[in-house]
């Protein structure tokens, strides 16, 4: 393996000027100088000890980036934007796929601990609750940590404002003549969940409309859950439901899907809302009315966020990022 005590012998320089090439120091370098260092790293084929470097500048240069679940499609966004802002800035983002399991975060969160790594990102709700129970932000309060969405830990968040988000979309199917309306809501321990039942039931409030329990079907964000959620809503009668807003796309989908079924027709008979925009749902059949979320932006704004936290500068508490109803043809 070549060293740096190789490349210095072979440019005719100390090894602290090598390193000073390496490290892009202030300290002035004589322009000839640092070009015959770089021609002898290249016909060297020298690599720096990227480990070395950490200790010596107590920095690795990589972040980790804690995701639920890697297979629903709303989360390949927020990576992208995490990721592209990372290369960007010289970054380097270790993907973890929690699984939504408790024991799964917390073996994550150790070996990025371990692995020294400069900060932190946190998606999806319930994480950041798991880190906690497992002592990872109290025992290592010197990784810089940034969470996209609404959590209860008192660290830096970029978010949407879900409350008024899933009001915005249920009171497009308000105006639109529906007073029955169900949701299919995601996770009990999701503050995401949390929030888009309030706004359901803020705009059913606004409108002086009646509220029942059995309209509110308890789902966890997958397919499945929200074709069982229709299947439940036809076994109790649908007591002269006309429209359903589910708290997530895929959810949504998989209510349509159970409707198409039954043959009952989408949105003839029942109009459906999805709330996330994931890319599926400008193509299914019908195209699904959705609120979009500016998943991308949500990645990318974390990083930055986090870029200034590891620069020892100030950040807002919360970043919130807009959200808009996207009308298709499953709703009218």
């Amino acid at each position: 393996m070549v060293t740096i005590k190789d490349v210095a012998k072979h440019a005719n320089v100390s090894i602290s000027t090598v390193s000073r090439v390496l490290n892009d120091s202030d300290h002035p370098v004589n322009p000839e100088t640092k070009k015959r260092i770089l021609e002898a790293i290249e016909e060297l084929g020298f690599y720096p000890n990227a480990m070395a470097r950490s200790l010596q500048l107590n920095k690795t240069k990589t972040i980790g980036l804690l995701v639920p679940d890697i297979a629903n499609p709303y989360y390949p966004g927020i990576v992208r934007g995490v990721e592209d802002v990372a290369r960007e800035l010289g970054y380097t983002v270790i993907l973890c796929n929690a699984d939504r399991s408790r024991e799964r975060t917390q073996q994550y969160l150790r070996v990025l601990r371990e692995k020294r790594v400069d900060g932190i990102i946190f998606t999806g709700g319930g994480a950041v609750e798991d880190a906690v129970q497992g002592d990872f932000l109290e025992s290592n309060s010197t990784i810089a940590t940034v969470v996209i969405g609404k959590h209860r830990a008192n660290l830096p968040s970029v978010r949407v404002d879900n409350v008024q988000a899933s009001c915005d979309a249920c009171e497009h199917l308000i105006k639109n003549g529906h007073k029955k309306i169900v949701t299919i809501t995601g996770p009990e321990t999701s503050t995401t969940a949390q929030d888009r039942l309030k706004g359901y039931r803020k705009a059913l409030s606004q409108y002086e409309l009646v509220q029942r329990t059995e309209w509110v079907i308890r789902g966890d964000f997958e397919f499945e859950s929200g074709y069982r959620a229709v299947e439940q809503l036809l076994k109790i009668s649908s007591g002269g439901v006309t429209a359903i807003l589910a708290q997530n796309d895929l959810m949504a989908i998989g209510a349509i899907k159970a409707l198409n079924d039954k043959s009952i027709k989408v949105p003839e008979e029942i109009a459906v809302v999805g709330f996330d925009d994931i890319p599926i749902a400008s193509f299914y059949n019908p195209k699904l009315s959705t609120v979009a979320v500016p998943v991308y932006q949500l990645g990318s704004t974390a990083m930055r966020v986090l870029m200034q936290l590891l620069n020892g500068k100030e950040v807002p508490s919360v970043t919130t990022l807009e959200t808009k109803v996207v009308i298709r043809e499953s709703s009218f």
